[in-house]
């Protein structure tokens, strides 16, 4: 699902909107094809079913028929008082008579042969008609049939060299005793032609099968071919199946009255669908062309839909990209030209309100230059004039303390010690005061700076006496480069190890650890400390010129080295914030882009 979204946001919404509407189009088509092809194919097999039914049940009476007409004529000759009286006179009477009656029923040539057979089943007479001799017992035949007195059948087909042949049998009979039968013998034959003529008059390509009831012998009346695969007794079902030329046919099994034979009739299922098929293909062609229509419409519809937002996405860039007086021509009465007019309308206001926006950051850029002048004279004031008396203060009371210190008394050590000491403080702030003022001013140098060298540079020059012999630093060998201003950056960390040796100065094991952990877009170092650390509730005043968590007295300080701190890592475009628990240490951060 999720490369699939992707695939489809890769797409623009002219290309979106063709497809979706093929889409429809072709699920429509599809089902509407599918219900329709099952619904019809359901008809025209009922329809096919009963077709099969009514030709196969008239081939059958065809067949009847011919068999009752031939039945009649050998019943006819059966009951005849010459061939009664020839069986009962074991042939010594009537023997011409009854030769006549076996020479009348032959009609044409496919009569091979007319006989009389004793209950035994012995040929007592032989029509000279008869052309063969056919090699068929006849008392098997007679045996198969079990005919009844006064009755006859046209027997099952037999072959006998290359040929096909069937009996016609009638019982000769005097006051329902059988003195014998008359068989006669046809030639079943009929020519490829013929049966092709019958193909086409029962149906194009179907097919035609004779057989015996007891399935020994199937034919389609020009040589024995193998059955279909019928079930004896079930005429009603429709047969399905294969036939030698691999056409799935559905067909049709009936019993022939008068006889031992089956009829089935088969029809290729492609012929009974034919008419299905073709409406397929109506829908497969019209389903095509209405795709086609389709996607010419939809094509059309999203560009006069995408046209219009094409113009909006690049009125949008240019705004986006400074050009303020950008709008579009786009005049059209529905949603999409009443977003152009609300867009222009817009880009109007913007327009406005970036001129007046400029009017106001050049009054305000003219107001911020008369400021950064007077600050660069008030700085050029406090360097200078403030200096002056501030050295005179701290130049005359240490010739004070030089020259009068032993007339003093404690008390009056002390102040001048105070006085001393404060203008030395005093100093340093003016100097502090001095660099954060022209820190803003200064412009970045950009270089790789060597993090790890810098930080063991730091604690070389603030640790570097007796005094603070005692402080373990740690410097993370790994500690990765950065990219910024290298006085900057020494700036920085000068004052932030600065406040960890100073605040952990009162600890017997003072302890610093100076590290980094590289994140995907930045790097984060931090200097830690185990000293007095803070309340984390005053976090947020940290960072401010002259906040202080904690008294001049406990550890002296201007308040200004962190917000010197922040205005340098805030020009690198990092940040800075701290993390402490009072009487445990403190952990400040600061981040740097990767290089």
């Amino acid at each position: 699902m999720k490369r699939k979204s992707v695939f489809l946001n890769r797409l623009s919404i002219q290309q979106r909107l063709p497809l979706l509407i093929c889409t429809f189009l072709l699920l429509a088509i599809v089902l509407y094809g599918l219900a329709n092809y099952y619904s019809l194919k359901k008809a025209a097999l009922i329809i096919g079913k009963d077709r099969l039914t009514s030709v196969t049940g008239q081939v059958s009476s065809m067949f009847a028929q011919s068999a009752q007409f031939l039945l009649k004529a050998s019943h006819n000759a059966a009951a005849s008082k010459e061939v009664v009286q020839f069986f009962k006179t074991n042939g010594k009477q009537y023997r011409e008579e009854s030769l006549k009656q076996l020479d009348g029923l032959s009609r044409d040539t496919t009569w091979v042969s007319m006989e009389l057979i004793d209950p035994n089943g012995k040929t007592i007479l032989r029509s000279e008609k008869s052309k063969v001799k056919v090699a068929i017992d006849a008392s098997s035949v007679i045996a198969f049939n079990h005919l009844a007195p006064d009755s006859g059948t046209v027997g099952k087909i037999y072959v006998a060299r290359d040929s096909m042949y069937y009996p016609i049998i009638s019982t000769v009979n005097e006051s329902q005793r059988i003195l014998g039968y008359i068989i006669s013998w046809k030639l079943l034959k009929s020519t490829p032609k013929a049966l092709e003529q019958f193909s086409q008059l029962v149906g194009t390509g179907a097919g035609i099968y004779v057989g015996n009831t007891d399935e020994s012998l199937w034919t389609n009346t020009v040589k024995p071919i193998p059955g279909p695969p019928i079930k004896l007794n079930h005429f009603n079902d429709l047969i399905e199946y294969k036939d030698a030329d691999g056409r799935s046919m559905l067909a049709k099994s009936d019993p022939v009255p008068y006889t031992n034979w089956i009829v089935v009739i088969g029809f290729p299922e492609k012929l009974l669908l034919s008419s299905v098929n073709d409406f397929m293909s109506l829908i497969v062609i019209g389903g095509v062309v209405l795709i086609i229509i389709g996607v010419i419409a939809a094509w059309i519809m999203s560009r006069n839909i995408s046209r219009p937002l094409t113009k909006l996405t690049n009125a949008a860039t240019a705004i986006s990209q400074g050009d303020y007086s950008a709008t579009v021509d786009i005049y059209r009465k529905d949603e999409l030209g009443e977003l152009a007019n609300s867009f222009n309308i817009m880009a109007i206001r913007i327009y406005k309100m970036h001129r007046e926006l400029e009017r106001k950051v050049n009054e305000r850029t003219l107001q911020l230059e008369n400021v950064n002048k007077e600050l660069e004279a008030f700085s050029y004031s406090v360097s200078h004039d403030l200096r002056t008396p501030l050295r005179a203060i701290n130049g005359y009371s240490v010739m004070l303390k030089e020259d009068y210190e032993d007339k003093l008394d404690a008390e009056g050590i002390r102040i001048l010690n105070n006085v001393i000491g404060n203008a030395k403080i005093m100093g340093q702030l003016i100097d502090e005061l001095l660099a954060f003022a022209k820190l803003g001013k200064k412009e970045l140098t950009l270089l790789k700076v060597d993090m790890k060298q810098l930080a063991e540079t730091v604690a070389a020059e603030l640790v570097h006496n007796e005094e603070f012999g005692k402080y373990k630093i740690n410097i993370d060998p790994s500690l990765p480069p950065a990219e910024g201003d290298g006085p900057m950056i020494k700036q920085a960390m000068m004052n932030l190890v600065g406040n960890a040796i100073k605040y952990s100065s009162k600890k017997q094991e003072p302890e610093i650890r100076i590290g980094a952990k590289v994140e995907p877009d930045r790097t984060v170092y931090y200097i830690q400390d185990n000293g007095v650390g803070f309340d984390m509730a005053y976090a947020g005043k940290l960072l401010g010129v002259f906040q202080r968590l904690h008294s001049i007295e406990e550890f002296p300080g201007t308040g200004v080295g962190l917000a010197l701190v922040k205005r340098i890592i805030d020009k690198h475009k990092g940040q800075i914030w701290a993390d402490a628990v009072k009487g445990e240490g403190a952990t400040f951060y600061f981040t740097l882009p990767n290089n």
